[in-house]
């Protein structure tokens, strides 16, 4: 258990019903997310020295490519986190049309309202460290060191949800979502099929674009380390993505 953070957990229904904000697959209706409250008590225990599968690699492989090859440049002081599809959904982008001129915190609500959070970072470069052992994604300053056994104690400041539902979690600065003209290339990319070519772009604008680790969506809980510039996800149920990790393998290996 993770201790008192006020997450519901993903049931065998879960993605049938109640939705994940405006927008997929013809749902409607964002969920609450319940507050920013700080996490308490026990750890995750999904950390140091990974799971005791010492057969097949290939999961870590890839994830330590991505580790070497991803980085989020931060210049607003603000870090997106939301589903990939969310930056070419019609309906978040004319909202985002119409609150344009608004308080930059009036993004932040619609963000929220289809699946993702803002996180307050430094200004600066960070890498992206994803371990599909540990089930964690860790966000930190290029450069910068930390302790992957002490994140999940460390990390216990509770900023909110990211809900991801294709599989892939797009990172981008704040300041990307007020470049109409980049978010209009990418909903004609993602419209046309070319989801790889939606991701360089963002890529090329700074951001990045990692995995999740259930391939039928993930629920990820977004923690800092206080007074640190240092994010952590995790998902809600990580009993549910060890046996789907295993059989992947196992399929890999095949």
């Amino acid at each position: 258990m993770r201790g008192n953070r006020g997450f519901r957990g993903r049931g065998g229904s879960s993605r049938n019903g109640g939705g994940r904000g405006p927008g997929r697959g013809g749902r409607s209706g964002g969920r609450s997310r319940g507050g920013r409250g700080s996490r308490s008590g026990g750890g995750r225990g999904r950390h140091a020295g990974g799971r005791g599968r010492q057969s097949s690699r290939a999961p870590r492989h890839g994830a330590e490519s991505g580790n070497k090859r991803e980085r989020i440049a931060i210049e607003s002081g603000h870090l997106v986190l939301i589903d990939q599809f969310m930056l070419a959904n019609p309906q978040f982008i004319q909202r985002l049309r119409e609150i344009m001129d608004e308080d930059p915190s009036a993004k932040n609500d619609l963000i929220k309202q289809y699946g993702g959070t803002v996180v307050e970072l430094s200004p600066d470069r960070y890498r992206i460290e994803r371990d599909p052992y540990a089930f964690s994604i860790v966000i930190h300053p290029d450069g910068s060191e930390f302790e992957a056994s002490d994140i999940s104690r460390d990390a216990s400041d509770g900023q909110g949800y990211v809900l991801v539902d294709t599989r892939c979690l797009a990172m981008i600065d704040r300041e990307l979502l007020d470049d109409s003209s980049l978010l209009e290339k990418y909903s004609s990319l993602w419209a046309s099929g070319q989801d790889k070519a939606c991701r360089d772009l963002l890529r090329d604008n700074g951001g990045a674009v990692r995995y999740g680790f259930s391939p039928v969506g993930d629920e990820l809980g977004v923690f800092c380390i206080p007074e640190q510039d240092v994010v952590a996800l995790f998902p809600d149920v990580g009993e549910q993505f060890e046996e789907q990790l295993e059989s992947a393998t196992e399929e890999e290996s095949a």
